[in-house]
């Protein structure tokens, strides 16, 4: 049987031949994705017209340019690869994909082409990030959806258009869609055609089909990896500043609800309903205001529009997190759980130098009682010289450990190995742990190499 089930389209309509609900019985489901609303749609066309001509012009200034160091970095990371199925690692990616883009910006300034005034450059660069962090949105809020799938077992394929080529490729599917930023994009999968069959029974049933908790995990998949990329920008804006260029991506995460496609089907008309399922009142018009609210309530939003008066008047392209005798201003996140609606709300306190504590309260407010606590400490030239050391607990109804260790080995290149260990029971491990293939928790080990430019 061949089903559509929508998340973000403006006309399709969730049901399978038999019209019945897929989370019971559809064989083969469709995924399309990511279509913003008409309006947003057109005003992204017009602003990314010649994006191709403008990013080679900007990478030749780049070469060109001498700029001064910066702490950005091009890496090859384990969780890159597909099988490994990692939020965490396309996620760096998504942060190094923006500081490639920055550092572009600053070279746009540092030549000044054609004599082009500061006001000028910045027209020119919006236009050039919209398509950049556009097409990075689109695809790490689709590779959300099929996170999801993959750790519950489903093969997961990726498609630009009604009629593209199929890939389980993140990275095919990536350069697909930066040549075709336009197209709706798709994932596809098809109950009968699994890995594996989790054993969580909450999620999947004993025939390979979805539960109604298992359809909000992957539906909430792709709005999830959207606002955590920005919660990601956020977290490195408060460690360590930021730059002017960061804010055009953080905020396309950040409201990626709010931009959602209207319509009578979706996403979010899909999460109204089964949510609706577990007693949970929550209206699409709701997902989108929390977006909004959660934008507003961020220290990052404030400081990156700071960030872009100071370039506009003086061209420093630095960005501050706002403090108080050393802590962090909050950062306000909003997640889309099986239990419910949760805000996440972080912040940090810096120590010395050296040494700074992030800490974060990750609370459901619309449905089961749930919280995650969230406690970690970082550390500069920790053991050895040019080193930096993390350790993170999430504390919930499950423990989640994180942690890492990072050493500059010679010149620019630097060696980072990390462990990730996630449980599915608190809210942090449900939206990115790797695998449900043996229950509820499951690790990733990883090792990432980079090169600081």
């Amino acid at each position: 049987m061949l089903s559509a089930f929508p998340l973000g389209s403006n006309h399709c309509h969730t049901t399978n031949s038999n019209g019945n609900n897929p989370s019971t019985d559809a064989n083969r489901i469709l995924l399309p994705i990511h279509q913003p609303s008409t309006e947003w749609k057109s005003f992204r066309r017009l602003a990314v017209i010649n994006m191709k001509r403008l990013l080679t012009l900007l990478l030749v200034l780049a070469a060109a340019a001498t700029l001064p160091a910066a702490e950005r970095t091009l890496s090859l990371d384990s969780g890159y690869l597909r099988q490994l199925n990692s939020n965490r690692g396309l996620r760096h990616f998504g942060m190094e994909w923006t500081d490639v883009n920055s550092w572009a910006f600053d070279a746009l300034n540092e030549a000044q082409p054609f004599g082009w005034s500061r006001d000028a450059r910045l027209l020119l660069w919006t236009g050039f990030s919209l398509y950049t962090a556009d097409v990075y949105n689109t695809f790490y809020h689709e590779f959300g959806h099929g996170s999801r799938l993959e750790a519950l077992g489903y093969r997961t394929r990726y498609r630009i258009g009604s009629t593209g080529d199929l890939t389980r490729s993140p990275w095919t599917f990536f350069v697909r869609r930066f040549g075709d930023p336009f197209n709706d994009a798709y994932a596809v999968y098809s109950t009968s055609d699994r890995e594996f069959t989790s054993p969580v029974s909450r999620f999947v049933n004993s025939d390979g089909t979805l539960t109604n908790d298992g359809q909000i995990l992957i539906n909430a998949g792709g709005l999830n990896n959207a606002m955590s990329f920005s919660g990601s920008l956020s977290d490195r804006l408060r460690e360590r500043g930021g730059h002017v260029g960061e804010g055009l991506p953080y905020l396309l995460g950040k409201l990626d609800a709010t931009f959602y496609g209207t319509g009578d089907t979706g996403d979010l008309k899909d999460l109204e309903t089964y949510y609706g399922r577990k007693g949970v009142s929550v209206s699409d018009t709701d997902l989108r205001l929390y977006n909004v609210l959660a934008t507003a309530a961020s220290q990052s939003t404030w400081a990156y529009l700071l960030g872009l008066r100071d370039y506009v008047a003086n061209g420093d392209t630095r960005v501050e997190a706002m403090t108080y005798r050393g802590f962090a201003l909050p950062d306000v996140e909003n997640y889309l759980n099986t239990r419910g609606v949760s805000w996440k709300v972080s912040s940090g306190y810096r120590l010395d130098d050296d040494t700074y504590f992030p800490f974060a309260i990750d609370f459901i407010t619309r449905g089961a009682g749930a919280q995650d606590y969230n406690l970690g400490v970082r550390r500069r030239d920790f053991l050895l010289p040019n080193s930096e050391a993390g350790l993170d607990f999430i504390l919930g109804s499950g423990l989640g450990v994180s942690t890492f260790y990072s050493k500059k080995l010679y010149g620019n290149l630097s060696l980072t190995v990390g462990w990730d260990h996630f449980n599915g029971r608190n809210l942090h491990g449900e939206r990115n742990a790797v695998s449900f293939k043996r229950g509820e928790t499951s690790d990733e080990i990883w090792a990432r190499l980079s090169l600081s430019f």
